[in-house]
């Protein structure tokens, strides 16, 4: 199976038909005497984590849920109406002809506005767009939770974050068709080798991977459950790690780790490591969009401190991202020779907080490692985090912003300065990042 493509609305329906039960969220808007979906989603297999049989009731939307077999799911998407809780709802159709895009996810990887799931699954849409759309701003209040606008019920009902800018509108309803044969639970990176752990009820013949840009070490799984694979890093951890289970062709699920094949690791996913190891999978991936390298500590040059700063601000309005100090361009860890390493992290923490505006959050940390020649090295690790406030800049009295194009940081232009603005929701409306990954907590 493709990891994404088209398939015909009787296909669609037939999947729904066969699944034992589904667990139903709906919003619907009021139209004339009824009312019509703005969002759906069915889901087989297991229920979403924040799924719970609830109606919320206001003057021009509803919230339902419900659990009813796969032959009423089908029923309701034959005749195009829904009926929970007495509520008749009408739903989206899809004209003659037209085909209905799918798209395989990974264990609690997001896909649009609706919630992770803690199973891989293939998301189909129900309709090419939703029936109707939501009723744009002003409080939502009746009989149910109160909200400051129906974006923020939506994401409150259904278990999401609100995307960049806010808006819920335009989701097609979906069907998630939950794979229970295997999932990867977690990751344990160390120094000297990387552990994964599974379940399912399918896992038997399936095969573990650790893959990368070059082939990488793999082991086929039994019958027990769960599972727990080791595989050895002599050399430390690839470039573009990523594990996969797979039977076949087909992947059943996979959690990508480090560049380039993502900037963090994938959500859901524990990575334990030593420090020393994550410095390595850093460095490992060279300098770019979220990793600057700088041998030393800039000295009191207000040039240097600002461009350091302006790296931070970058990474503030972009993923985030983290500067390594004792690094040198070419990647060697070269250490902080001859300074006292925690002096070193105040002074940076001191030039970032007056320089940066606003001030995003951060945190600054030292590594030490030995050397082949036995000498302590000192590494001092800058983590930025992407920003909720944008655009990040510097010098309050004449702000200069920042973005970031591969290795190298840009000042912006007043057209990406207004789209930076525009991109996020301010703090207070509950944005929350959509990669988990931590690096130097």
């Amino acid at each position: 199976m493709n990891e994404s493509g088209q398939t015909a609305p009787d296909e669609v329906i037939g999947l729904v038909e066969a699944s034992t039960a589904l667990w139903v969220r709906l919003a619907a808007t009021r139209d004339g005497d009824g009312w019509a979906a703005t969002h759906v989603e069915m889901t087989s297999g297991v229920a979403p984590a924040s799924w719970a049989p609830r109606r919320w009731t206001y003057d021009d939307v509803v919230f339902l849920s419900c659990e009813i077999s796969g032959s009423e799911g089908a029923a309701w998407l034959q005749s195009h109406e829904a009926e929970i809780d007495g509520v008749k709802v009408r739903l989206a159709e899809t004209p003659e002809g037209h085909q209905l895009q799918y798209h395989k996810r990974s264990s609690l990887q997001k896909y649009g506005i609706f919630e992770p799931l803690h199973w891989p699954s293939t998301l189909y849409d129900l309709a090419s767009q939703p029936l109707a759309s939501g009723p744009g701003f002003g409080s939502v209040i009746g009989d149910g939770p109160s909200f400051v606008s129906f974006a923020h019920a939506v994401a409150g009902y259904f278990g999401c974050a609100l995307p960049p800018g806010g808006s819920v509108d335009h989701a097609a309803p979906v069907f998630q068709l939950t794979d229970l044969r295997g999932r990867i639970t977690k990751v344990l990176l160390g120094s000297s080798d990387i552990e994964v752990h599974l379940e399912g009820t399918g896992l038997g013949g399936m095969i573990v991977e650790l893959a990368s840009v070059a082939p990488g070490p793999l082991e086929e799984l039994s019958d027990e459950s769960p599972e727990v694979v080791r595989f050895p890093l002599p050399h430390g951890l690839p470039t573009g790690a990523w594990i996969v289970l797979k039977e076949g062709s087909e992947w059943i699920d996979r959690k990508f780790i480090n560049y380039p094949n993502t900037l963090n690791a994938d959500p859901g996913v524990e990575v334990v490591v030593e420090p020393m190891t994550e410095l390595q999978a850093l460095v490992s991936g060279g300098e770019g969009p979220t990793v600057e390298f700088k041998s030393v500590v800039p000295k009191r040059d207000t040039d240097t401190r600002k461009k350091v700063c302006a790296t931070v601000a970058a990474f503030a309005n972009g993923d985030g991202g983290h500067i390594l100090f004792g690094v040198g361009d070419d990647g060697t860890v070269v250490g902080l020779s001859g300074v006292d390493a925690r002096k070193e992290c105040d002074t940076v923490t001191q030039f970032v907080k007056s320089l940066v505006m606003p001030c995003p959050a951060y945190r600054v940390n030292r590594v030490s490692d030995d050397g082949d020649d036995g000498t302590a090295r000192e590494v001092i690790v800058l983590r930025v985090d992407q920003g909720e406030q944008p655009p990040y800049g510097i010098d309050p009295a004449h702000p200069k912003y920042y973005i970031r194009r591969g290795a190298t940081t840009f000042e912006a232009s007043s057209d990406q300065v207004r789209a930076l603005a525009r991109s996020r929701p301010p703090a207070d409306q509950g944005y929350q990042r959509p990669n988990g990954g931590e690096f130097f907590k």
